[in-house]
């Protein structure tokens, strides 16, 4: 697993996860057949967008309230 919070979809449907350098989704390299992290940008989740997270207490994946 990449990441707690899941921040959207990209355009191919990958998640748009988040790290100290910011937003990335997880992409396959088919030359040497491995994920690699791409960095978006430019991206931002929107303001009133919902954040699928991991629930540690009932280890299931839970929506966030928006603002």
């Amino acid at each position: 697993m990449w990441g707690k919070i899941e921040y959207g979809t990209w355009r191919n449907g990958a998640s748009i996860y988040k790290d100290k350098k910011g937003y990335f989704i997880v992409d396959w390299d088919p030359k040497s057949n491995k994920e690699y992290k791409k960095y978006l940008e430019k991206w931002k989740p929107g303001v009133n967008d919902h954040k699928l997270y991991f629930n540690n207490k009932t280890k299931k994946w839970q929506l966030t309230k928006p603002k």
